[in-house]
């Protein structure tokens, strides 16, 4: 019986660092991950064709140097969601730096699709064999990484 009764509390002992390990991993994480895992939600909705969870990640004020900003990248989305599927979306390279509430994103990205008028599979982005590169910007508001612009 005496061994009975040290056994709870090692279990208990090992229960609380179990838990301590684990919201050290899940609460702290690093910021680069934070904005890493934006990227691939984002890529995962572009992919779903999921025009409310695309929009969602891009901030308001969002500005690029292809000359869109919210509202034309929208439309942009629309548009292309409607002429395609089966979109794929691939990124072979890429670099992430945060600095405070702003992160940029360097990535090689190339982007196929079928094409609904041809039903021929086509490349729309990124026609080198290792795609081309983008930079995304991001920019931290309420402690949520948001898509803020975007340069080739």
């Amino acid at each position: 019986m005496g061994r009975n009764k040290k056994f709870p509390p090692l279990l208990i002992i090992l229960a609380i660092i179990l838990v301590i390990w684990l919201l050290s991993r899940f609460l702290f994480i690093p910021e680069s991950k934070r904005v890493d895992l934006v990227i691939k939600t984002g890529k995962k909705a572009v992919e779903n064709e999921n025009l409310p969870k695309v929009m969602s990640l891009v901030y308001d004020d969002y500005q690029d140097d292809f000359g869109m900003n919210y509202q034309q990248l929208e439309k942009w989305f629309i548009n292309h969601f409607r002429r395609y599927n089966d979109i794929k979306v691939l990124i072979p390279y890429k670099k992430i730096s945060v600095k405070e509430n702003v992160a940029v994103c360097s990535l090689r990205v190339s982007i196929g699709a079928r094409d609904l008028t041809t039903n021929e599979y086509e490349i729309i982005y990124g026609y080198s064999a290792w795609g081309d590169e983008l930079i995304l910007n991001l920019t931290k508001i309420n402690n949520r990484w948001l898509f803020s612009g975007a340069q080739p």
